[in-house]
C-alpha cells in the first residue's frame, strides 16, 4: 500500500537533527551480546542507525582495524583509497577509519579538496592505481557509505584490490574479526587522534569534530611526524573526469550539447557534474549540490520514508516534475553508484533503461564476444534482447559483487543490476570501474541523444515492439528473522504448484544460472514471466519482485501467486 504521503516534498518536521545523530554516534556503545548490534555485512558493506546501536564509532573502528589486519590475505599491500558519501554519519565515520588507517601505518589516500567521494571514483582510483602495479604496492579502499537509505543511516564497505565490492568470502573475514574487536571495545583498536594532527579533518563540509564525544583511544605507536607521512592527498574528481573520453563519446555530446538538467540531489558527486559542464564546456543545468544531509529536498517515498532512491518513482517526483524544456533529467543517489533516468514520458524505470543501455552499448562499442551481466530480477526483455543478437547473458545473484570479477576480466561489457546499478567497459573493452557507477550511466543517456536524437525513453518504446511489453513490480513486505531465515533456505521442492499467475511453471530455482551461486530466496519462471522472492541482507522485510508479459492483470496474478507460496513457506517452518 503506498504512504499518503509518497511523491510530496518532505516536511521540516520530519528532518533528522543532525548533531543528534552524530552524537550517538560516538556517545552510544553497541551491545556484543545483542545479535542486531553486531557487524553484518549485507549485499554490500555493513549499515546501520547510531541511535539504535547498530552504526557507531566502535563498528567503524572493528571495522576498518579488522581490514588493516588482515588486507595483505587480499592481496593488498599498497595505499587504502577512501571516499564517503553525504549522510550526516559519514563525516564522522570517516574521521575514525582514518584514524585507524593511520594508527595502522596504512597510507591512506584522501580527497585533495577535501570534498565527498563518490563509490565509482574510489572504484577507479583503485584500478588505475593497481594497471601494471608492483605486488608490494597493490591498492585497496573504502567507502563510507549506506547507498539510498535514509539521513539517519551509515554505512560502510570494503572494495579490495579488483575495485569491486568485496565477496562473500572476504566480508565473512572481516565480519568475524571485527566482532571480536567489538567484543574487546575501542582500547584494543590501534588508532592515530585527530587530535593531534592539526588540519587534518578542517573540512568546508565537516561535521566530524565531536570529540568530546568520543570514547577513550588507544594510544597508538606512531609519532605525530609519522603519522602526517601516511596521510596523503589525492585528486579524485579530476582523475575521474578527465578520463571520461575512454568510456564516453564526450565529444559527441560536446558537438550536440542537449539541454540537460542535472539534479545533484546532494550527494557526493554534485562537484563532478559541475567539473564534468565545466570541462567539457556542456548545456548543463545544474541543482541541489549542495550539501544537505537532512535530505530537504526530496520526496517522499513510496513507504513515507525520506529516502534518496533516485529508481524510486516517488522519491524522484520533483525532479520528474522540474523536466521544463530539458531533454534529460538526471539523478543519483548519495553515493552515486545509481542512477535516475527522466525524459518527458517521466522516470524511465532501471529494468527499462538498461535493456537500452545494453543495445545501444553493443551496437555503438568495438566490442566482440561480450556478454551482458545481469541480476536474478533484472527484465527477461534482457534474455529477449541478447538471445536474438547472440549475446551471452550472465545471470547472477542480486548484490553487484558477483559482476566485479566478470567486468575485470571483460567477460561482460555490462553489469546491470535492476535497482539502478550499473558499470560498463571503456571503448576498448578495458575495466572502467567494478563497482556501480552512476554518473556513466547518466553521461550514456546524454550520450544517446546526442547520437541518435532519441530519448532512452524513445529506445525503449522500440525494443518492446520487436520483443513486447513487460510490467514489473517489487514490494518490500515486513517480517521477521525466522521468516527471513525460512526464505534464505528454501528449495525448489518447496514450491508445489504447477502453475503461477495462470501459466505453468518452466522453472523453479534457489541458485543463479551463472555458477549456481544461492539467490537467497527462489525465482519461479514461466512463459509469461518471472518471481523472486528474496530476504533483505540489511532490513526485516523480504522482497517480492514479478514480471508480466501479459499486463498488470498478469502482474497481479503472479505476485498473488508468489505471495501464497511465500505464506505458504512460512507456515510450514512456524
Amino acid at each position: 500500500m503506498v504512504h499518503p504521503l509518497a511523491g510530496q516534498p518532505v516536511k521540516k518536521e520530519d528532518l533528522i537533527h543532525v548533531d543528534t545523530v552524530v552524537k550517538d554516534f560516538f556517545r552510544i556503545v553497541p551491545n556484543y551480546e545483542t545479535l542486531e548490534e553486531r557487524v553484518s555485512f549485507g549485499t554490500s558493506g555493513h549499515r546501520g542507525i547510531a541511535s539504535k546501536g547498530t552504526f557507531n564509532e566502535l563498528h567503524v573502528a572493528a571495522i576498518v582495524q579488522a581490514i588493516c589486519d588482515v588486507r595483505q590475505e587480499f592481496g593488498a599491500t599498497g595505499p587504502c583509497y577512501i571516499g564517503q558519501d553525504t549522510h550526516a554519519l559519514s563525516q564522522p565515520a570517516l574521521q575514525v577509519a582514518i584514524e585507524v588507517l593511520l594508527g595502522n601505518r596504512v597510507k591512506t589516500r584522501v580527497d585533495a579538496h577535501r570534498e565527498f567521494v563518490p563509490t565509482p571514483s574510489v572504484s577507479r582510483a583503485i584500478l588505475r592505481h593497481n594497471t601494471n602495479t608492483p605486488k608490494d604496492n597493490v591498492a585497496d579502499g573504502i567507502i563510507i557509505t549506506p547507498s539510498h537509505n535514509p539521513p539517519e543511516h551509515g554505512g560502510i564497505k570494503y572494495n579490495p584490490p579488483h575495485g569491486g565490492p568485496a565477496d562473500t568470502a572476504v566480508t565473512k573475514r572481516i565480519e568475524a574479526l571485527a566482532n571480536e574487536y567489538l567484543q574487546k571495545g575501542l582500547d584494543s583498536i590501534q588508532r592515530f587522534s585527530f587530535h593531534h594532527l592539526v588540519g587534518v579533518h578542517e573540512s568546508a563540509h565537516c561535521g566530524c569534530c565531536h570529540h568530546e564525544e568520543e570514547k577513550a583511544v588507544a594510544p597508538a605507536a606512531i609519532s605525530v611526524e609519522e603519522a602526517g607521512q601516511y596521510l596523503e592527498p589525492y585528486d579524485f574528481k579530476m582523475a575521474y573526469v578527465k578520463e571520461l573520453p575512454q568510456i564516453i563519446d564526450m565529444k559527441s555530446i560536446q558537438q550536440a550539447n542537449p539541454k540537460v538538467l542535472i539534479n545533484a540531489l546532494g550527494g557526493s558527486g554534485g562537484a563532478y557534474w559541475h567539473a564534468i559542464a565545466e570541462e567539457y564546456n556542456l548545456n548543463f543545468t545544474i541543482i541541489n549540490s549542495d550539501y544537505d544531509p537532512t535530505f530537504s529536498f526530496m520526496s517522499y517515498d513510496h513507504d513515507g520514508a525520506i529516502r534518496m532512491d533516485c529508481s524510486s518513482p516517488y522519491a524522484m517526483a520533483e525532479v520528474a516534475k522540474n523536466l521544463g524544456d530539458h531533454v534529460l533529467a538526471i539523478g543519483n543517489d548519495p553515493d552515486y553508484d545509481r542512477h535516475g533516468i527522466v525524459t518527458e514520458e517521466g522516470l524511465l524505470a532501471p529494468n527499462q533503461y538498461l535493456v537500452v543501455a545494453a543495445k545501444y552499448l553493443n551496437e555503438t562499442r568495438p566490442w566482440e564476444g561480450k556478454g551482458v551481466g545481469k541480476t536474478a530480477v533484472v527484465t527477461s526483455l534482457m534474455d529477449a534482447y541478447c538471445k536474438d543478437s547472440n549475446h551471452p547473458v550472465y545471470e547472477v545473484p542480486v548484490g553487484f559483487k558477483y559482476f566485479a570479477p566478470l567486468l575485470f576480466d571483460g567477460r561482460i561489457g555490462l553489469g546491470a543490476e535492476e535497482s539502478a546499478g550499473a558499470s560498463f567497459l571503456q571503448h576498448d573493452g578495458v575495466v572502467w570501474t567494478t563497482d556501480k557507477d552512476g554518473i556513466i550511466l547518466g553521461l550514456l543517456a546524454i550520450e544517446m541523444v546526442a547520437t541518435t536524437g532519441k530519448t532512452p525513453a524513445q529506445h525503449y518504446a522500440d525494443m518492446t515492439a520487436q520483443w513486447g511489453t513487460p510490467v514489473f513490480q517489487r514490494v518490500d513486505m515486513p517480517c521477521t528473522a525466522e521468516i527471513k531465515s525460512a526464505l534464505k533456505g528454501m528449495k525448489p521442492s518447496d514450491v508445489t504448484m504447477t502453475e503461477l499467475g495462470g501459466s505453468p511453471i518452466l522453472d523453479i530455482r534457489t541458485t543463479s544460472l551463472f555458477e549456481e551461486q544461492p539467490i537467497d530466496g527462489v525465482k519461479i519462471v514461466t512463459d509469461t514471466g518471472w518471481f523472486v522472492a528474496r530476504p533483505s541482507g540489511t532490513e526485516n522485510l523480504y522482497k517480492m519482485y514479478a514480471e508480466s508479459f501479459l499486463g498488470e492483470e498478469g502482474l497481479a496474478r503472479l505476485m498473488e501467486d508468489g505471495k501464497r507460496i511465500i505464506e505458504g513457506l512460512v507456515t510450514k517452518s512456524a
